[in-house]
């Protein structure tokens, strides 16, 4: 299925790509372009961009002039961190550890996309979540929970990679929190009340967002603006790991 470029909402753009496992079932990935209250924009995430969507975000973005930075939120979408920077050399370049451990020879900017003097610093633009209570980087680089989760202020749309999924099936699909909830949990004492603590701050965020972008499917999840909210379908999906929380306490207080 071909790549596109998906209007959101005024200034939020979502990439819509082509992720294959085992080079045979495709379930998609995504980046997305969001207008800064400067005229500029930025990329969230990184994706090599081809055909028609190079064409549509060069023509949106001066030829590529007007990208002032490229913010790669999840620690293991790293494949196409190289071809977005190339074909973006103008932009400011943040990212986790492992992706400047898996591009070294890139010019990254010292402060690290879940770092809050970084959230600060595009405050205007965007608010930044980062979870908490379970692990960012995973030594096991299987589990792929963590990212940094962004809502683009000006278009009410939340940009989110793995931690939050979209099945778009009947019954069995919807809004979940990534599978590898119960191996991420850090095991220490406390682990799951932060992160059920963090999850009610991010209901809350989502308050403010009537789009969301989620990573790994080719159909983007319904917006808030008819039907449930975004924030009622986060609500949700955390009611449905209440076990998976309740057994780590058990366990590990």
């Amino acid at each position: 299925m071909a790549d596109r470029l998906v209007n959101i909402a005024d200034g939020f753009w979502n990439i819509r790509g082509s992720f294959k496992i085992g080079g045979v079932v495709d379930i998609g990935t995504h980046a997305s372009l969001a207008r800064l209250a400067d005229g500029g924009f930025a990329l969230l995430d990184s994706y090599t961009l081809t055909g028609d969507v190079l064409d549509e975000v060069m023509k949106l973005t001066d030829q590529g002039a007007a990208v002032r930075c490229i913010l790669n939120l999840h620690p293991f979408h790293t494949i196409h961190v190289r071809a977005m920077t190339a074909q973006f050399p103008g932009a400011a370049l943040y990212g986790t550890a492992r992706h400047v451990e898996k591009a070294p020879e890139l010019d990254w900017d010292p402060l690290r996309v879940e770092d809050p003097a970084l959230h600060g610093q595009f405050a205007d633009d965007f608010a930044f979540s980062v979870p908490r209570g379970v692990d960012f980087i995973s030594k096991n680089e299987k589990l792929h929970f963590s990212s940094v989760l962004v809502l683009h202020r000006a278009s009410r749309t939340l940009h989110v990679d793995d931690t939050l999924t979209w099945t778009p099936l009947p019954i069995v699909g919807g809004l979940a929190w990534h599978p590898t909830l119960k191996q991420v949990l850090e095991r220490r004492p406390g682990a799951a009340a932060d992160f059920r603590a963090w999850a009610d701050e991010f209901i809350a965020l989502c308050g403010d967002a009537d789009h969301l972008c989620t990573a790994h499917t080719r159909q983007l999840p319904p917006n808030g603006l008819s039907g449930t909210s975004i924030a009622d379908r986060v609500r949700a999906a955390l009611s449905k790991v209440d076990k998976v929380l309740a057994r780590h306490e058990r366990k590990h207080g």
